[in-house]
């Protein structure tokens, strides 16, 4: 898809590029300011090696001009690694929560931004996700983060539940389903 004068495709990361992904989560968390509570990272180096040996899948929006990261997308698989589930927020059953999967974190280089690239990577993780059998996408999100909150709802997740996770942080529990 061209963007302005910008070709950017989405593409599935390869394992072994879980440290270049989580080092480019932290260098636009970096970039957030006041605002870098609205990014969490789980911890950087087991995302890493769970990206790397595939029990998280990792997406990226890459500049086809310059090779440039514009944007990632992380995907958790609770029940590949027995992390939280949030499908446990709406009372699914055990069977049900393997079909979870989380979007877990998704950050955008700030000259990508307003290009709506959250929204195309969940967009190509679900599509991908819901053809091996994944039936409930969810995800957290800051309440007042406007832009990725947007992106969420445009791609019709609702709101199931809101409190402190995080450490503290307020954040929204969001929740797609598909047939």
């Amino acid at each position: 898809m061209k963007e302005g004068s910008r070709e950017i495709h989405i593409v599935r990361a390869e394992k072994g590029e879980g440290r270049a992904i989580t080092e480019f989560v932290k260098s636009v968390k970096a970039t957030m300011g006041d605002e870098s509570d609205w990014l969490f990272l789980n911890n950087s180096e087991d995302e890493m090696r769970r990206i790397d040996n595939g029990t998280d899948i990792a997406y990226r929006a890459v500049c086809a001009d310059t090779g440039d990261t514009a944007g990632v997308l992380i995907v958790e698989i609770p029940s590949r690694f027995g992390g939280e589930n949030l499908g446990t927020y709406i009372g699914l059953s055990e069977e049900e929560l393997k079909k979870v999967a989380h979007m877990d974190t998704a950050a955008v280089a700030p000259a990508y931004r307003g290009l709506k690239l959250q929204r195309r990577l969940m967009e190509r993780a679900e599509e991908e996700l819901y053809a091996e059998g994944f039936r409930y996408f969810m995800c957290t999100v800051h309440p007042e983060n406007i832009y990725s909150r947007g992106n969420i709802t445009g791609l019709c997740y609702r709101p199931v539940w809101k409190g402190e996770k995080y450490g503290g942080t307020l954040r929204e529990v969001m929740l797609k389903e598909r047939a």
